[in-house]
């Protein structure tokens, strides 16, 4: 903690934007991470509804996906109800529950983007607070008094105490990115496995 009370002192806009940062892309994973499971993804009485498909009663299939207003509840309610009025052949069921599935994948890795552009500002805020110590080294060269060499000191400290908290914020936001990516990635493999049954069941 000594790098980033260093970095507060000497260069305080790079130190609260690498706090603000921080903060945010750990905001980010805690609420990707806590609400992208598969039991809030699927429809509720996921099972009784493939049961319903089982026995090929569409009508309360449908009912039942229209009372929940998840994501992708609707959209498998709507294709259902096309295809029980044979608007659609289950090719075409297939092809447009893909696109619905895509949709869903972009909806469950919603804001996570900014996790990984974290990385990357936290290292440039990083280079930003080295130049500004490297400013205060030059500059102390303009002094010959123990001031001179006070200013040399605090611009090398603000140069490698910037660089190193930026690269820690930045290792930091990858960790948690790497992590929720992985958790939607593993959540939305589960979704299209079980959806890929309701498909099968159509006859």
């Amino acid at each position: 903690m000594e790098i980033i009370g260093v970095v507060w002192k000497n260069a305080p806009v790079v130190a609260i934007l690498l706090l603000l940062i921080s903060t945010l892309s750990l905001a980010i994973f805690l609420e990707r991470f806590l609400n992208v499971k598969k039991s809030r993804v699927l429809p509720k009485n996921w099972e009784q509804i493939k049961i319903f498909l089982i026995n090929k009663n569409y009508e309360a299939a449908i009912s039942s996906l229209k009372r929940d207003k998840r994501l992708l509840s609707r959209s498998l309610s709507n294709l259902l109800e096309l295809f029980h009025k044979e608007e659609i052949s289950k090719a075409e069921f297939r092809q447009l529950l893909e696109a619905e599935l895509y949709l869903l994948y972009q909806e469950l890795g919603k804001r996570i983007s900014f996790i990984s552009v974290s990385a990357t500002l936290a290292t440039l805020l990083g280079l930003l607070g080295t130049v500004v110590g490297l400013i205060d080294v030059f500059g102390a060269y303009s002094f010959t008094t123990t001031e001179g060499l006070r200013q040399l000191s605090k611009g090398i400290a603000t140069a490698l105490n910037s660089t190193g908290a930026g690269l820690l914020v930045a290792v930091f936001a990858y960790i948690l990115y790497w992590l929720v990516k992985e958790r939607v990635n593993s959540v939305y493999a589960k979704v299209v496995k079980e959806v890929e049954t309701v498909v099968e069941l159509l006859k």
